[in-house]
């Protein structure tokens, strides 16, 4: 499914903490998880984001525990 461009759309954001890292995730379990904003609110294939608040942070966590520069 494709979103259709809108520049109203309200778009939530959440607080997600890696380690010391603090990002900020938007979305909610309906329109799916980015750490980008514009995908939710641009033409963005649903795959392209993620299902869940867990597993957008598994995903996060596999980037930080890697060694420096091979992630």
């Amino acid at each position: 499914m494709l979103r259709k461009h809108s520049t109203d759309i309200t778009v939530s954001a959440n607080l997600m903490q890696i380690g010391l890292e603090v990002v900020r995730v938007y979305g909610s379990e309906k329109t799916g998880y980015s750490m980008n904003d514009d995908d939710l609110r641009r033409a963005v294939p649903d795959e392209c984001l993620y299902k869940s608040m867990d597993e957008l942070y598994f995903a996060l966590v596999n980037l930080n525990v890697g060694p420096e520069g091979r992630a």
